[in-house]
């Protein structure tokens, strides 16, 4: 084997070995209270059902605050948590959606908190082997359920180039169908053909500011817009970098863009 040769395949390997470092790294970050957390704000999104943040956390990994996407959903009879993650004052919850595996999504001490004898969790396939005795109804994309007279949509998400999320995984996003309301909780994703067809979302909570992991600030504007919802809400984006300006000015006027790291 040739000097070229060996060159070539000592590249490879350098750039393998610094790929699995790096998702080893992004797996296991820590997160905790962010000082910048503000009270919870309740979205009203009808008069039965309301919509509340976990709120801003502290990423140790790059010492960054950061808005993940955790969301409580209180119905008049049923709690909803999706992917809920440092919740303060934890209500039991009925159901818990989890979107992958990552620790911004997905929080085993949290469900701890949350979980009563009869909650469930939906969840896909990695999530599912991590949770021991838990009620677990595991899910792939495409999968439709009805819960309690909830409707709930197991929608595919995956990055196409960087592979933190990659499509094998199976990870998923959500459109949960709530009375009149059609709520799409995207996970972590990039704008990929699965979701460019959506129909009658009211409300979309989308990952912005994305670089390698999700999608671009861009392409969260153009799935909106795609997707025409009442209303859209950014998330997972780092606080400093106040992507959710150039979101709320480019999101079309019929879609109301409620920012809620900003409330007070």
């Amino acid at each position: 084997m040739n000097t070229k040769k060996l060159t070539i395949i000592g590249i490879i390997i350098i750039v393998i070995v610094l790929v699995v470092i790096l998702l080893k790294r992004v797996i296991k970050i820590e997160f905790s209270r962010s000082d910048k957390r503000i009270p919870a704000i309740k979205v009203s999104l009808n008069q039965d059902i309301t919509l509340t943040s976990c709120g801003a956390v502290f990423a140790h990994f790059g010492s960054a605050d950061f808005f993940p996407s955790g969301m409580k959903i209180e119905m008049k009879n049923k709690i909803i948590y999706v992917d809920p993650i440092v919740v303060d004052n934890p209500i039991k919850a009925d159901y818990i959606f989890i979107t992958h595996a990552h620790q911004d999504h997905f929080s085993i001490d949290d469900i701890e908190k949350l979980a009563k004898d009869d909650t469930w969790i939906i969840c896909p396939k990695k999530v599912a082997k991590k949770l021991g005795d838990y009620q677990v109804r595991q899910v792939t994309p495409g999968d439709v359920l009805e819960l309690d007279g909830i409707g709930c949509e197991a929608v595919a998400a995956y990055s196409k180039g960087f592979p933190t999320h990659p499509k094998s995984n199976d990870n998923v996003g959500y459109v949960l169908t709530i009375g009149d309301e059609r709520i799409y909780f995207s996970g972590d994703t990039d704008l990929i053909p699965e979701i460019k067809t959506l129909e009658d979302i009211t409300v979309a909570i989308v990952p912005i500011d994305g670089g390698n992991l999700t999608m671009s600030t861009n392409d969260a504007i153009l799935l909106v817009n795609m997707l025409s919802p009442r209303i859209a809400i950014p998330t997972h984006y780092e606080l400093e970098k106040n992507s959710t300006e150039m979101f709320k000015k480019m999101v079309n006027e019929e879609t109301e863009v409620i920012i809620l790291s900003d409330q007070k």
